[in-house]
């Protein structure tokens, strides 16, 4: 039996975005103050609006301190901060579903490389406006 474990990966498609570009000169310097020894900073932005960046920097064993403070000195540079991503609110809410139902929709949802709740949405706007044109 073999129980090795699949290696995951995550596909990101990269759109251009012409300010990032002109901006990685202003954050490779706030980096460079803090950490001179760094590589430049390449900046990129997803296809689904989540912004990234690739740096050289040596780390040893257990400074993951570095890396958070890298990445706060970036999005510090670029104004950009943590949280939720630009686009319309959501809100929480309580289905009861059947357990079938359920699973059916948590199997279609991962199968779609989607969240759940991004599934059921795309759902439920798919039927309201399938109401509408009626």
């Amino acid at each position: 039996m073999n129980t090795a474990k699949k290696a995951e990966v995550e596909f990101i498609e990269i759109a251009q975005d012409g300010d990032l570009k002109r901006k990685q000169r202003a954050v490779t310097d706030a980096v460079r103050r803090s950490y001179p020894n760094c590589g430049p900073v390449h900046l990129y932005r997803t296809a689904d609006g989540r912004i990234g960046f690739q740096i050289s920097l040596n780390l040893a064993t257990g400074e993951r301190k570095v890396l958070d403070d890298v990445y706060k000195i970036i999005m510090k540079a670029l104004g950009e901060r943590r949280g939720r991503r630009l686009g319309p609110k959501t809100v929480q809410t309580k289905l009861r579903l059947p357990e079938p139902v359920y699973a059916a929709l948590k199997r279609a949802a991962e199968e779609s490389n989607v969240t759940l709740s991004r599934f059921v949405a795309g759902l439920a706007a798919k039927e309201l406006r399938n109401q509408i044109r009626l």
